[in-house]
């Protein structure tokens, strides 16, 4: 599917487009680290225990007695087991979270029509596109900031000239050709700030 005559993307999103933002999203490399760390250190740990343990001559590398025996001695309703209940529950919460909300993009995926050609910009690219479209139109003496968001592009701009009339509304329509030439996903619309500074 391309870009329809007049610059736009299509509104439903092909299965290239759904494809390639889905391959184009973080691995949560480091929650998955840290889990299986844990996960490794709490199962080497408990092997250790229990095989030293049948063995006649237990490691007790964690005074396991000591906690057993403040375990029975505390109240579930006690202000020390709450509280650590609350953190061992908002861990939990939190690698869960971790797990289910989708990372953000790396690269900010391109519309194409091919579900095996997968295209994608950075961040900066695209700010750079942004940025050096509107350089090119006359009166503008330098781009100050540009600010890529999941739908919007926001670009500050300066010029020298103290009457700027359609100026920021030529700046709008080369940033915005541009952006639809390159046809990120999704859509990003254009918000251009004019500077005047001599």
């Amino acid at each position: 599917m391309a870009a329809s005559s007049a610059g736009r993307l299509p509104r439903v999103l092909g299965r290239a487009d759904r494809r390639a933002r889905h391959m184009f999203r973080t691995r949560r490399a480091w929650s998955a680290l840290i889990a299986a760390t844990l996960l490794t250190a709490v199962g080497a740990l408990t092997a250790i225990e229990t095989l030293t343990a049948l063995a006649g001559a237990p490691a007790k590398i964690v005074p396991y007695e000591g906690v057993a025996s403040w375990l029975r001695r505390t109240p579930w309703s006690s202000a020390a087991v709450l509280a650590i209940s609350a953190v061992v529950a908002l861990a939990g919460l939190g690698a869960l979270a971790a797990a289910l909300v989708p990372g953000r993009c790396r690269l900010v995926p391109l519309h194409g029509g091919d579900p095996d050609l997968l295209v994608g910009v950075t961040r900066g690219g695209l700010r750079g596109a942004a940025a050096s479209a509107a350089r090119s139109v006359d009166g503008i003496s330098a781009v100050k900031k540009v600010r890529v968001r999941r739908r919007r592009l926001v670009l500050k701009a300066r010029t020298p000239l103290r009457r700027e009339h359609d100026l920021a509304a030529r700046v709008h329509d080369a940033v915005q050709s541009r952006l639809d030439e390159l046809a990120p996903v999704p859509r990003r619309k254009v918000k251009v700030r004019i500077d005047v500074k001599e």
